[in-house]
This record gives C-alpha cells, sequence and structure tokens, in this order.
C-alpha cells in the first residue's frame, strides 16, 4: 500500500541522517534493509520475495550504517532483475563459525549469478547499477575503520545464485576517532 511505502521511506530516510555516526546497531540497520526490501518489492511488484534469521543474541552490536542495503541492491541488480522464475533474497546475522569475536551479515539471492570475474569487478565498482553506494564503498568503510580482515566476500555461481558475506568485529561502543 501507499502509506506502507511512506512509512518504509521515512524509515529509511531517518537511518541516513542518523546524526553522522558511522555505527548504528545491527537491529537499525536490519530494519533499513526491511524497509528498503518493502520499497523494491512494491517497485518490482512480486519478483521476488524475502526472509531475514538474524541471531537476536547479536542485534546490539554496531555495524557500519548502510551497509546491507547496498547489497540488497546488487542482488536484485544483477540476480533478480534478469530471472524467469521468483526471485528470493536471504539476510541472515550470524555468529561466525571460525571466531566467536566476528559477526557474518549475509545476502544470499537465488538469481542468475556471476562468473568470478564479475564478483572482483563488483569489489572494483564504486558505484552499484542504479548510482547508489556500490558494494567497493561498503567493503572500503569496513577495512578501514575495522581493519584489512574484515569486510565483504562475494561467492556466485552461476544459475544457482550469489551470497555476499560481510565479517566484521562485535563492537559495542563507537570507538573515538
Amino acid at each position: 500500500s501507499a502509506a506502507a511505502m511512506v512509512s518504509a521511506l521515512a524509515k529509511l530516510f531517518r537511518i541516513s541522517i542518523s546524526r553522522g555516526r558511522e555505527l548504528i546497531p545491527i537491529k537499525d540497520e536490519v530494519q533499513h534493509a526491511k524497509s528498503y526490501l518493502v520499497i523494491q518489492s512494491y517497485r518490482y511488484r512480486n519478483q521476488f520475495t524475502y526472509s531475514f534469521d538474524v541471531d537476536e543474541d547479536l542485534e546490539n552490536y554496531l555495524c557500519n550504517k548502510i551497509t546491507v542495503q547496498p547489497l540488497i541492491e546488487n542482488a536484485i541488480y544483477h540476480g533478480i532483475d534478469r530471472m524467469v522464475d521468483e526471485g528470493e533474497i536471504t539476510v541472515s546475522v550470524k555468529q561466525a563459525d571460525d571466531c566467536a569475536d566476528d559477526i557474518l551479515i549475509t545476502v544470499s539471492d537465488n538469481g542468475i549469478g556471476m562468473t568470478d570475474e564479475q564478483c572482483e569487478s563488483i569489489l572494483k565498482k564504486s558505484r552499484s547499477g542504479s548510482g547508489g553506494i556500490g558494494v567497493k564503498n561498503v567493503n572500503d568503510r569496513l577495512k578501514i575503520y575495522f581493519g584489512d580482515r574484515y569486510g565483504i566476500t562475494v561467492k556466485s555461481e552461476l544459475d544457482v545464485g550469489t551470497t555476499v558475506t560481510v565479517r566484521i568485529p562485535k563492537v559495542d561502543k563507537e570507538r573515538e576517532i
């Protein structure tokens, strides 16, 4: 409905101006992603469904704002938009298996998939397909903020789909820069 759209847009706008803070709670970032998906599913009229799988124990840790939305935008633009069948996007937030101090945020789609070259080029392009923030910008911000072992990895298989993973450390308060 139009009312749902306006509400989603308002939430999106609020987060984009969240008083200049770079880090926000994961739960706010997830809410932002949900608002964005409301808008996009309205725009793409039943071309895809989406779901969230978020470990609630991690919701109060911080992440860089505008981390998940560009990844969803990428999934829609590269994966879903050219599909014949219905697309599906899954956003998950989990503790990393290999390190209890790290969090993995993943955005997966069952879209057309990408070649290794395309996966690499996405990490090099500074703008997304529709002119928004590119995955590269998100990756750069993560690395600048948290260090080189953090950031984004892209795994994809043609005709199967793509999974983009963000690795961040568990941080519960913004550090002074």
